[in-house]
C-alpha cells in the first residue's frame, strides 16, 4: 500500500491538467487560424483595390498619352503653318522691295514726263494758231470738270429743260415776282443763266459723233427747234448749232411744268434715245392725267411725278441736273435721286454760284 501510494505521488499531471493543457492548445490555434484567414481577406481586398486604382491609372495613362499625341501633331501642323507664312512673309518683303522700285522709278519717269509736257505746252502756245470760235461756248472753262456725274452714254442724248416761271428764282415767292418783269430781264435772270450755261457745257462736252435732241417742257413740250423735232442734230454742225444756240438764249420762262408730257414726248422721237438728260428745279406742277386746279400741294406735285416716271420709255438711263427750289419741294431731291438709281442714271445739283467759282 505504501508503494502504490509513492506511485501516485509520482504522477505530475494529472488528467485535468491535460485536459486543461489541451484546451488552452487548441484555443491558441483557434485563435491563429481566425486571425490568419482574417488577414488572408484583408490583404486580398488591399489587393483588388490596388489592382482598380492600377488599371484606372493605366487608363488614364493612355488617355494622356492620347492627348499628348494630338497635341503633338498640332503643335507640328501649326509649325509648319509657320513656317510657311516665314516664307509669304519674306516673298512679300521681296514683292514690297521690287514695288517701291518700281514706284520710285515711275515717280521719276513721272517728274520726266511733266517736264516734257511743259516743254510741249509751251511749244504749242508759241506756235500760230487761227482764231475760230467753238460749235458751242464753254461757260468758265476752269470749271468744265463739274458736272462729270452726269450720264451721257450712247449715241443718241436727248435733254429734257423745264422752262416753267420757277425757273426765274431760287423761292417760289421770289419767282412770282419776277414774272412781272419784261422778257429781257426774265433770259437775264441768275438762276436761268445757270440753267442755260449748264446746257451749254453739256453740248460742249458732248463726244464726237453723239447727236442730240433738246426737249422744252413747261405747259406744253416743244422741240427747241419746232421745224426740226424729228431730227438729231451733231455738234459738227455750226449753223445748227449757232440755232440751238440762240434759241436757247431767246427762252423766257414761264408757266407751268407737266413732266408728264415731256417724259411722253420721248417715246415719238424719231429713234428712242440711249440717255436722257432733265434738267429741273423740283417736281412737275401739272399732269394730263390728273387735272388738278387751284392750289396745288406738295402731296399733289409727288403724285404728278409718279405718274410722268411711268411714260418713260424702259431701260433709259436718266440723270438729273436739279438747281433745286429753296422752298417748297423738300422731297424733289429725294425722288430724282430714286429715278436716277431706278434707271441707272445720276443725279447732280451744281452749286448756286456754278459756274463762275
Amino acid at each position: 500500500m505504501s508503494n502504490s501510494r509513492k506511485r501516485r505521488d509520482a504522477e505530475v499531471f494529472s488528467l485535468s491538467f491535460l485536459d486543461c493543457i489541451c484546451c488552452g492548445f487548441g484555443a491558441v490555434i483557434l485563435v491563429f487560424i481566425l486571425t490568419v484567414t482574417k488577414k488572408t481577406n484583408v490583404d486580398k481586398a488591399d489587393v483588388d483595390i490596388a489592382r482598380e486604382k492600377l488599371r484606372a491609372a493605366q487608363v488614364n495613362k493612355l488617355s494622356t498619352q492620347q492627348e499628348l499625341d494630338r497635341i503633338a501633331r498640332i503643335l507640328a501642323a501649326v509649325q509648319l503653318e509657320l513656317q510657311d507664312i516665314n516664307a509669304k512673309n519674306e516673298q512679300d518683303q521681296l514683292k514690297l522691295s521690287d514695288r517701291k522700285r518700281d514706284l520710285l522709278l515711275m515717280l521719276q519717269q513721272t517728274g520726266a514726263l511733266k517736264d516734257a509736257l511743259h516743254s510741249l505746252l509751251g511749244e504749242k502756245k508759241a506756235l500760230p494758231t487761227e482764231d475760230i470760235a467753238p460749235p458751242v461756248p464753254i461757260p468758265n472753262v476752269d470749271r468744265r470738270q463739274y458736272l462729270t456725274g452726269v450720264k451721257l452714254h450712247g449715241e443718241f442724248v436727248v435733254f429734257i429743260v423745264r422752262t416753267s416761271g420757277s425757273m426765274l428764282d431760287e423761292t417760289i415767292d421770289a419767282a412770282v415776282a419776277r414774272l412781272e418783269d419784261t422778257d429781257q430781264k426774265k433770259r437775264e435772270a441768275p438762276k436761268w443763266q445757270r440753267v442755260v450755261q449748264s446746257l451749254e457745257w453739256m453740248l460742249a462736252s458732248l463726244e464726237e459723233g453723239t447727236r442730240f435732241q433738246i426737249l422744252l417742257f413747261a405747259d406744253e413740250t416743244t422741240p427747241i427747234l419746232p421745224t426740226r423735232g424729228d431730227e438729231w442734230f451733231s455738234t459738227k454742225d455750226r449753223k445748227t448749232m449757232s440755232e440751238v444756240i440762240t434759241k436757247l438764249h431767246a427762252i423766257v420762262p414761264q408757266g407751268g411744268a407737266n413732266l408728264e408730257r415731256a417724259f411722253t414726248s420721248v417715246r415719238f422721237l424719231p429713234r428712242l434715245p440711249d440717255s436722257i438728260v432733265l434738267i429741273t428745279d423740283g417736281l412737275p406742277t401739272k399732269s394730263d392725267s390728273l387735272p388738278m386746279e387751284g392750289e396745288i400741294e406738295e402731296g399733289h406735285r409727288i403724285r404728278f411725278f409718279d405718274i410722268a416716271t411711268k411714260q418713260l420709255p424702259p431701260r433709259i438711263p436718266v440723270s438729273t441736273i436739279l438747281f433745286p427750289m429753296l422752298t417748297g419741294d423738300p422731297g424733289a431731291p429725294g425722288l430724282y435721286w430714286q429715278l436716277a438709281n431706278a434707271t441707272r442714271g445720276a443725279l447732280v445739283s451744281p452749286a448756286r454760284t456754278w459756274p463762275d467759282t
